[in-house]
């Protein structure tokens, strides 16, 4: 019996002697042996303490033990302590029957045994102090489930604000996105054009150093955009047949003048186990390839830059393809090793002033390489230089072939045939049309323009030569581009015009979903702003190869 704290016992009889005699078997340091010679008294002292058992007895002047008994458990606050009667009459069935009905839960005869009084005491002792245990965890378990309920409202408040947090940083960039690119769409489309116009030397360097500082506010602004998406959760794969050849032709190419400046070599291989066509996502691949590429020209001032691409295992139809990005650059130290992949992190302080950049590429890499199913390290080498190595996992592409569809290739015959194909440009900001109607015009179009989707619609079914392409901006007043995407298709039996116009959509919002919207409002194809000029050609070429794609042919 493990006790801390006296344990109040209350003892009430009528006789002092009586009490001196239980005072004397139940006197122990751990029990407070408190004395009523009344029922009255008894009564008055149970106000003041909590008590483990009483012991009562029976026959007493003015209120007896069995009325006092009955008004004990009248009270809630005593209600539940166990009485233990003793009585000088015997264990007669009216006694009994008087006392149990009272309350009591013991009935002991005068003169009782010491050795079983105590025992039972200390029985019922136990049984307080366990109840004591009980009720002292019972309201540390009622005190803990009110708290975690306190904290469980607590985070479902925490969640809905971050939710609702999340929901206006992810408004927020479209609009940023969209408000920094559509003033950067002008400032990159003039100079487009500026630079295809004759120029003198020194003009073309100052058009050539205004073109590469735009390239990296855009770069910049891509990279915070990438990092908050991929933060956010918002980044998706998208998954299409792509040759792999071409895309590292491409990559390259992008390098080949820079790398060219410094005297650099930039060299491919690509190994000949690995399919030549695969299916995955083209675009995130070639974002982890010019990063990396990028930063290796960046760091290297003699030598060259060398990708190796390899088989690393095949499982069924699926690839896993290593890719390794090698450079004789300054290299990176063993101990910086760690910070490569962390987001605004960069190997040593001074070369954020020295090479620039946000520190945010290799953390964006590290995000993208994981999405496609694969790992990202760097090797350290005795030599100097710099070694990155990276998997993807990618599927074989299984190609289709189907039967040439007549009426797609009557398209495809027709459209091939017309004299100039004719242009609609749907865009409410001035600079925008201008820059748009200059670059189809100077390759050759004859160009409208909407300043709104209304707009756009009403010229679309009722043009009588009709519309080829029409290059859609998203967001307009009025009615946005993919409201009017959807009038046009809806109301194709309805124009002049035998033409089903092909729908490019042009926007500044670059977050995930867009594409998708577009897609699903009847576009064709999807270009992001700023616009350059090499974009708005690599759109047509597409366009004028699309009916005999269709049809099967070539």
């Amino acid at each position: 019996m493990e006790i801390q704290e006296s344990i109040h016992i209350l003892l009430v009889d009528d006789r002092p002697e009586n009490l001196m005699a239980l005072e004397a078997v139940l006197e122990s340091e751990h029990y407070e042996l408190v004395k009523a010679t009344s029922g009255e008294e008894a009564l008055r002292r149970l106000l003041k303490d909590d008590f483990a058992v009483i012991v009562l007895d029976v026959q007493m002047p003015g209120l007896d033990g069995i009325e006092t008994a009955k008004l004990i458990k009248a009270r809630d606050r005593t209600k539940d302590i166990p009485i233990i009667f003793i009585s000088a009459n015997s264990k007669e069935a009216e006694h009994l029957f008087a006392g149990y009905s009272a309350g009591a839960i013991d009935y002991m005869v005068k003169p009782f045994i010491p050795q079983i009084l105590r025992s039972k005491i200390d029985a019922f002792v136990d049984m307080y102090l366990t109840n004591q245990r009980l009720k002292t965890q019972s309201a540390l378990l009622q005190q803990k489930t009110m708290e975690l309920e306190r904290i469980n409202e607590e985070l479902v408040q925490a969640k809905e604000e971050a939710e609702i947090a999340a929901k206006a940083k992810t408004e927020f960039l479209a609009m940023m996105s969209h408000e920094i690119r559509t003033p950067m769409n002008g400032v990159i489309g003039m100079i487009d054009l500026l630079m295809e116009t004759e120029l003198k030397g020194e003009q073309m360097e100052y058009a050539e150093i205004i073109r590469n500082s735009a390239d990296t506010l855009v770069a910049i602004i891509n990279d915070i955009l990438d990092f908050t998406k991929m933060e956010s959760g918002k980044m998706e794969l998208e998954e299409t047949p792509f040759e792999l050849s071409s895309v590292i032709k491409e990559v390259i190419s992008l390098f080949s003048v820079e790398a060219g400046k410094k005297g650099l070599e930039l060299v491919h291989f690509i190994d000949d186990q690995v399919p030549p066509v695969l299916f995955g996502d083209m675009g995130r691949l070639r974002q982890v390839l010019i990063n990396l590429i990028a930063n290796s020209i960046k760091f290297t001032d003699q030598g060259g830059i060398y990708l190796l691409v390899t088989m690393q295992e095949t499982r069924g139809n699926s690839h896993i393809i290593e890719f390794t990005v090698k450079d004789t650059g300054i290299g990176i130290a063993p101990d910086k090793i760690e910070r490569l992949f962390q987001p605004f992190s960069q190997v040593d302080s001074s070369m954020t002033r020295k090479y620039g950049g946000t520190g945010l590429g290799l953390a964006i890499c590290q995000t993208l390489v994981h999405l496609m199913g694969g790992s990202i390290r760097a090797e350290l080498l005795e030599e100097k230089g710099a070694t990155f190595v990276f998997t993807i996992e990618v599927s074989r592409f299984q190609e289709e072939t189907n039967d040439s569809s007549a009426a797609a290739l009557e398209t495809a015959v027709a459209r091939s045939s017309s004299p100039k194909s004719t242009m609609l440009v749907v865009d409410d900001h001035p600079v925008n049309q201008r820059l748009m109607v200059s670059m189809l015009r100077k390759l050759g179009y004859e160009t409208e323009v909407a300043e709104d989707g209304l707009q756009a619609v009403q010229m679309a079914l009722e043009s009588e030569q009709g519309f080829d392409m029409i290059f859609m901006d998203l967001q307009m007043p009025v009615l946005d581009g993919i409201g009017a995407t959807k009038k046009i298709r809806s109301c194709a039996n309805q124009m002049v015009s035998d033409k089903s116009p092909w729908i490019v959509a042009m926007t500044a919002d670059v977050m995930d979903g867009t594409r998708e919207r577009c897609m699903e409002a009847g576009m064709n194809d999807y270009i992001s702003k700023p616009l350059k000029l090499s974009s708005v050609k690599a759109v047509l070429t597409q366009y004028s190869n699309s009916f005999q794609a269709e049809a099967g042919i070539g």
